[in-house]
């Protein structure tokens, strides 16, 4: 009986759940902006408008196959998806504010050195650093936890490269199923030329919470294209990073 009404309301004409996506997406918007940031805040007001957007579109498409629903049906979908694009943008184009934290507080007792990943905007532009030799730039991507990277090789046979990423004071891998998986990148580079390779994927660090910065070892290792030849690292380098 309850499922009955709530689906009749839902339904009750064909624009009423577009704007019922509208009015959901700007009040996540707003309470995202008001309220602190962390990761459930930040998850679940984001997910919410386009999951109720879903619903919409999939309620109009229901109505494609009532009799005499064609055409609502159909303007509903229309609407449905131009209203799931404009909250896209708003939330893509103009976050209500920025999930990051300044990068104070690291734990680092053995006073190392760490570099800083680098931001990459929403429209996908990075930071730009000039690079003299092998290396690898670590990317924040959009999310706080999320990783991008760029890695920087001469002078390398065919094969993947792959990150292993270790907390730098208790040497404890870190993500490493997720990691391996989601960093690999083909290489191949005949010259003495640096030559830029670029992970077009993302991956997450698990370990750790939003603002929680804490000293990591990130280590490219390398996985030739010939199985008889063994796995080797090439690169590493200490980052300050965060989990999601």
């Amino acid at each position: 009986m309850i499922k009955e009404v709530v689906f009749k309301m839902f339904n009750w004409r064909w624009y009423f759940t577009s704007f019922i996506t509208l009015f959901v997406g700007v009040f996540c918007w707003l309470t995202i902006l008001i309220l602190p940031i962390s990761n459930f805040t930040w998850t679940f007001f984001s997910a919410f408008p386009f999951i109720v957007g879903i619903v919409s579109f999939m309620l109009g498409i229901s109505r494609l196959f009532k009799k005499d629903e064609f055409k609502n049906g159909l303007f509903q979908c229309l609407l449905s998806f131009c209203v799931f694009m404009m909250l896209g943008v708003m939330f893509a184009f103009f976050p209500p504010k920025s999930p990051y934290k300044a990068y104070t507080g690291i734990k680092n007792p053995k006073n190392a050195r760490f570099a800083m990943p680098l931001k990459i905007s929403a429209g996908g532009e990075k930071d730009l650093i000039e690079v003299n030799g092998q290396d690898i730039l670590l990317y924040d991507n959009l999310r706080p936890g999320t990783y991008k990277y760029d890695v920087f090789l001469n002078k390398i046979e065919k094969g993947k490269v792959y990150l292993k990423i270790f907390d730098f004071n208790t040497n404890r891998i870190l993500s490493a199923a997720e990691v391996k998986k989601k960093s690999q990148i083909d290489v191949f580079n005949s010259t003495n030329e640096l030559k830029e390779f670029n992970l077009d994927d993302d991956f997450i660090v698990e370990e750790g919470d939003w603002g929680d910065y804490y000293g990591s070892k990130v280590e490219v290792w390398f996985k030739p294209e010939d199985d008889t030849k063994p796995e080797r690292r090439i690169l590493s380098k200490n980052y300050v990073i965060q989990g999601s």
